[in-house]
């Protein structure tokens, strides 16, 4: 799916098949909503797009399973104005999901609020970016276990958080993690070389930095201690 670029407008994508000219809902949304004119008056500050499920390929049917959604109703998905550029990349910054009939003049009280959230994620993008930054920086200090605590305390407020921070707060997380392995990696080649004073407080600052990540840090803890014995026996 495809969009006008540089668009800051949120995007609402309406879901049917060819099967469901009959149901309740999808008439509801037809000939109600779409029709009614204050909800219409609300769609304008949104990107809208129409979407027959049957011309999707089935990689993008595939993507779509993350939302949950009813096959036999049609769906309203409402994103972020960055998640419409990242619709079948990632979760792309769903704000709301409606699959069953509605009254339009109450449902424009969700339009109007889904329309303030995404709107809120745009204005606290900067304020997440600068957080983001602050986490990188413990990251090439190689303070990880502070970095993880900012990247964890942002993860938390991911429904306020814009689908670009999102994204880049989920690939810090992993990278973290992937450090984590190889400098396990590295220490226990220090071990093999018999260098076990410098593999010993290698594990010991993995130990320490990754505490938050558990797997890690109890392996680092394990082989920390049994270098910990060998050390005292050569009396180190």
């Amino acid at each position: 799916m495809n969009r006008e670029a540089g668009s800051k407008k949120p995007m609402v994508v309406f879901l049917y098949s060819s099967s469901m000219n009959k149901d309740c809902c999808c008439a509801n949304f037809e000939r109600a909503l779409f029709r009614d004119r204050d909800s219409v008056k609300e769609f304008k500050s949104w990107a809208c797009y129409k979407q027959l499920t049957e011309s999707l390929k089935d990689e993008d049917k595939k993507l779509l399973e993350q939302y949950d959604l009813r096959k036999d109703k049609p769906a309203l998905l409402f994103f972020d104005s960055e998640g419409g550029l990242l619709f079948f990349d990632s979760e792309g910054g769903l704000l709301h999901k409606q699959q069953l009939c509605v009254d339009p003049p109450k449902f424009i009280k969700v339009i109007r609020s889904t329309k303030k959230l995404s709107d809120m994620r745009l204005r606290l993008r900067k304020t997440h970016l600068a957080e983001r930054k602050k986490a990188r920086e413990h990251m090439e200090a190689g303070r990880y276990g502070k970095a993880i605590r900012v990247l964890d305390g942002m993860a938390k407020n991911r429904k306020i958080m814009s689908e670009t921070v999102s994204v880049l707060v989920d690939q810090d997380l992993k990278e973290i993690e992937s450090t984590a392995g190889e400098l396990l990696i590295q220490a226990s080649a220090l071990k093999k070389e018999n260098r076990l004073l410098d593999s010993y407080r290698l594990y010991e600052e993995i130990e320490k930095e990754f505490e938050k990540l558990k797997e890690y840090s109890k392996e680092a803890s394990k082989h920390r201690k049994e270098l910990l014995k060998k050390l005292k026996d050569l009396g180190l």
